[in-house]
């Protein structure tokens, strides 16, 4: 067994900023394995035809793109695929290096419309490795003043599609029902669906946008914990025979295939600032060490204030979270200590123990770290504005293991102990 080293931390970058500053200590334990992460967890981005991914593909080579979902948003029930849209779409899939893909099937164009969006994809040498019944299904009597799109008629199409894509192609991965960010109404559609036909999906799908964009940035990191709280939930749902009878028995996947701090796309606040980005990172360590299988962030790029990169090039906070994340899987390690203000995550693999943190208040923290085996090297990561604003990027640094650690206010912080 290795020795056991405490260590505590010292970020240097923060180091001139926050000399002499009062500064909490707080302790952590990384502790056992809880289970495994999924390579598609953190991995996967909506994606449009409109995004000018051929600008920036250095880009995206360092954030581990893995998976992409396609049309994005609306855009998947507002215009039925055509040749021309899937073959511009694979265009921007080639230039992405392949991904997978989760084809959103059009529900109002119905399974005649879903087998030839199949086989044309086919004929482009696609095969989705997910197929979607339709998008934010509750949203469609509000949306398209039409009341008769309940969820039992949303089941009704649901296994339609699915038989017609089965036909066509055998075997399919269909998920559903990814219903919107509106909270209680979205969850308690995504509870009916379930009841009448949760025997259809592989894969059980829900969005989260806790704001519009407008709550104060305290409130709005708050939101961050929906997150924990629905995965759970969701997953006990499925399990139930009272809640799920028809699907409680099967071995089915849970993916978060749309989420953000704010659902609202004009308005950029909350979307491209570093609260966006301390959300999105607490948000991701969720994701990861709690066990959803695909996690799809809205968006790549460019959809107003939405995506990691706008039009004009400028690469925001969000994209740096990504990119800080590239290798954070492997399995989930227990995470003690600390308190409400820091929110601390961590996996391991064969290579290397990664322990994220999220620093949510405006104090400054020392952060010790308690682990067994830990080698002598630490590298070290850090993003937040004023570093943002000097460099346009994280800042890096290298420490050994018995040097301490300020972690800034409103700062994300990834830790890399080599093995």
């Amino acid at each position: 067994m290795p020795a056991r080293v405490v260590l505590t931390l010292l970020l240097l970058a923060g180091v001139t900023t926050w000399a002499g500053a009062q500064a909490d200590v707080l302790s952590l334990r990384v502790g056992e394995p809880t289970r495994p992460v999924s390579d598609m967890a953190i991995t996967g981005f909506n994606v449009g035809t409109a995004m000018p991914v051929v600008l920036y593909l250095d880009e995206w080579a360092a954030i581990d793109l893995r998976s992409v979902r396609y049309p994005p948003g609306n855009d998947a029930d507002d215009r039925p695929l055509t040749a021309d849209s899937m073959d511009a779409f694979a265009l921007t899939w080639h230039l992405l290096g392949e991904p997978d893909v989760h084809l959103v099937a059009n529900f109002f164009e119905g399974p005649d419309h879903a087998a030839s969006v199949a086989r044309h994809l086919r004929s482009l040498g696609m095969t989705p490795r997910w197929w979607a019944i339709g998008n934010e299904p509750d949203l469609y009597p509000r949306n398209r003043m039409d009341p008769s799109w309940t969820p039992e008629v949303y089941c009704e199409q649901a296994r339609a599609m699915r038989a017609a894509l089965e036909a066509e192609l055998g075997p399919v991965t269909i998920t559903g029902p990814a219903v919107s960010g509106s909270r209680p109404s979205a969850m308690d559609y995504l509870r009916e669906v379930l009841g009448r036909c949760g025997d259809v999906f592989d894969v059980v799908t829900w969005h989260v946008y806790p704001t519009d964009g407008t709550r104060s940035d305290e409130g709005a990191l708050a939101t961050s914990r929906q997150i924990a709280e629905e995965i759970r939930t969701v997953r006990e749902w499925v399990a139930d025979p009272e809640v799920n009878p028809l699907g409680h028995d099967r071995d089915v996947e849970f993916g978060i295939t749309e989420f953000g701090l704010s659902w609202r796309t004009t308005t950029f606040r909350h979307l491209e600032d570093m609260v966006a980005a301390l959300w999105l990172a607490d948000a991701l360590g969720q994701m990861a060490t709690e066990g959803v299988d695909l996690g799809q962030y809205f968006a790549l790029q460019a959809m107003g204030g939405h995506g990691l990169i706008d039009r004009s090039g400028w690469v925001r906070h969000t994209y740096h979270v990504y990119a800080m994340l590239n290798g954070f899987g492997g399995a989930a390690r227990r995470v003690e200590g600390g308190d409400h203000r820091l929110a601390a995550y961590a996996t391991s693999d064969d290579e290397a123990l990664r322990v994220l943190l999220v620093n949510r208040s405006t104090d400054a923290l020392e952060v010790a770290i308690e682990a067994d085996g830990l080698a002598d090297v630490l590298h070290v990561v850090t993003l937040d504005d004023a570093i943002f604003d000097a460099d346009l990027a994280p800042r890096r640094s290298t420490v050994s293991a018995d040097e301490r650690v300020l972690v800034p206010p409103r700062s994300v912080v990834v830790l890399t102990n080599q093995r």
